[in-house]
């Protein structure tokens, strides 16, 4: 175990700079994606990953055999519990991974689970989703955009499938309203029918109203409905919840090596978000993550603990006790636990012995993935997000293992609704930016609109004629203020016999407003999967891929 009085030698070295972040920006337009790298580099990819990882620590080199085959018949047995697994190809050799929260999220996320399919036959290797379902589920709403009828103007209302709000991890998420539940689907299609006649809504919720009846949990549900889809469309990917992972021995002997030297972890994981933040410029010590907290003798541990009776997430700490040979690990309130002997290689038994509805052990994000790409898999795929936050991952994992962490793909794709094309909004930036200077000319550059003038055309040829010589004889600095009152006078009345055509023009901004807001809404990327067509996401996502 390690000495409480450790010292770490990390420091801010010259070779960690900004430049080695990636930035990973969203793509804006529709039908485009990011891929990075490139879907044809991905078998080559995950050989280096293989090769890279070969030079892990003993302890996790040992650990990787038995997680990875746990990992695919704990997979095996999740998936086929709602559909048909072909095991022809299974091999633990080779395995790709992904992982998202079960929500209805939108086509970019979605598309890396297409992607991850694809990954996995280009390189002949098993494909694992990861349901992260230790996360907080928020709303149990989605917002759907709508078509006023008789304005045509867009609006969004919100859809709900349960009554409750969320505020407790997804695997405790229990639907409160069945009813709600099982009408969602006609709710979303009468809601979004002015846009999409067709949306996939029903051929999800066909498998979502079998998967609530087995599970009950929202979660679950969720990702049992879209994954039994994607089954339908012929991806031949597995499927494993964080919490079944987190209940294995494998998990628990990772996290025993952690907990074991949390002393030392504290110091990578809380010198690297700093590092970080210092190197984004970034001043809220809550952003990427938060910094571990020591409370005394108490060290904050990178992991959750909740249970059925209290389902509210809850830190975990750690303290060594017995003279350093046993630990102390809990939530300081009702769940508090002691591994005697923890300096043995068997302590990792106990801690995965302590597993029990009111004491689940779930690792967070940077943990998880750290998890996922050192142990259980050869090549991960991130999301954006993901992949911005695992950068910090790497850091840390470099630091605390001492060894080089495999590469990982980062995808995101943008889909916007059928009719996009109608809104244009680039088109109607383009014209707000010249109604504005138009609007702006009538009150400095009138004479440019003569033709379009309210007034008499001799008043008007006066004003513009006088306009001319006083903008020839222009006075020294210090001599202009007469000249100034009269420029600005004839401005005035060049503005003031154009009121029609500022009439029209300041209508014209008005519509072009509203109908920003119109295509903001209607062309945001952020819209749930669930309402498209699909048939429209399959060849958008195909177009994409190849």
């Amino acid at each position: 175990m390690a000495d409480l009085k450790v010292t770490t030698s990390l420091r801010r070295n010259d070779d960690v700079s900004k430049s080695r972040f990636k930035p990973y920006r969203a793509p804006r337009q529709h039908g485009e994606s990011l891929i990075e790298p490139s879907l044809a580099n991905a078998e080559s990819m995950l050989r280096d990953n293989q090769q890279a990882l070969g030079s892990l620590p003993s302890s996790l080199q040992q650990l990787r055999r038995p997680a990875r085959e746990t990992l695919l018949r704990d997979s095996l047995k999740y998936t086929r519990a709602y559909r048909d697994v072909d095991t022809t190809d299974l091999s633990s050799d080779s395995i790709v991974m992904a992982g998202h929260q079960p929500t209805l999220f939108h086509p970019g996320v979605w598309f890396k689970n297409f992607a991850l399919d694809r990954v996995a036959k280009l390189s002949a290797a098993t494909a694992v989703n990861l349901v992260v379902d230790s996360d907080v589920a928020h709303s149990s709403a989605i917002r759907v955009p709508q078509l006023n009828r008789s304005t045509g103007q867009v609006q969004s209302t919100s859809v709900a499938f349960d009554q409750h709000s969320g505020g407790v991890p997804y695997e405790q998420s229990l639907i409160e309203h069945r009813e709600l539940f099982d009408s969602f689907d006609a709710r979303v299609r009468d809601s979004v029918q002015l846009i999409v006649a067709d949306p996939l809504v029903d051929q999800l919720w066909h498998h979502a109203r079998e998967a609530i009846r087995r599970c009950g949990f929202a979660g679950c549900a969720l990702a049992q409905a879209r994954h039994a889809l994607e089954h339908d469309l012929g991806l031949s990917t597995l499927e494993v919840p964080q919490s079944v992972v987190c209940r294995t021995e494998s998990f628990a002997n990772f996290a025993m090596q952690v907990l074991c030297d949390l002393p030392r972890f504290h110091a990578c994981y809380n010198d690297s978000a700093d590092l970080y933040r210092q190197i984004h410029g970034i001043r809220s010590n809550a952003h990427p993550v938060p910094n571990l907290a020591r409370d005394g003798d108490w060290f904050e541990a990178p992991f959750w603990l909740y249970g059925n009776r209290s389902a509210k997430r809850q830190a975990v700490w750690v303290r060594y006790c017995d003279g350093g040979s046993a630990i102390e690990i809990g939530d300081r309130q009702n769940r508090t636990r002691k591994i005697a002997n923890a300096n043995s290689e068997s302590a990792y038994e106990a801690l995965h012995a302590l597993q029990s509805p009111e004491f689940k052990l779930r690792s967070r994000a940077l943990v998880t993935t750290m998890y996922a790409r050192l142990v259980l898999s050869d090549l991960f795929l991130h999301g954006i997000g993901g992949g911005k936050y695992d950068q910090l991952g790497d850091l840390i994992s470099q630091r605390y293992w001492d060894c080089p962490t495999p590469q990982m793909m980062v995808l995101s794709a943008t889909v916007m609704l059928p009719g996009h094309e109608s809104f244009a909004p680039q088109l109607i930036q383009q014209r707000q930016v010249e109604v504005d200077r138009q609007l702006r000319d009538l009150d400095f550059h009138g004479e440019s609109f003569r033709d379009q003038a309210d007034s008499p055309e001799p008043e008007l040829e006066q004003w513009i004629t006088r306009k001319r010589q006083l903008l020839d004889d222009i006075p020294p600095h210090g001599q202009r203020l007469q000249w100034h009152r009269e420029i600005t006078a004839i401005n005035r009345q060049l503005g003031e016999s154009l009121h029609e055509l500022r009439q029209q023009l300041t209508q014209e901004r008005s519509r072009l407003s509203r109908r920003e807001k119109d295509a903001a809404l209607f062309c945001s990327r952020e819209h749930s999967f669930c309402f498209y067509p699909l048939p429209y996401l399959q060849a958008t996502y195909e177009g994409m891929l190849r």
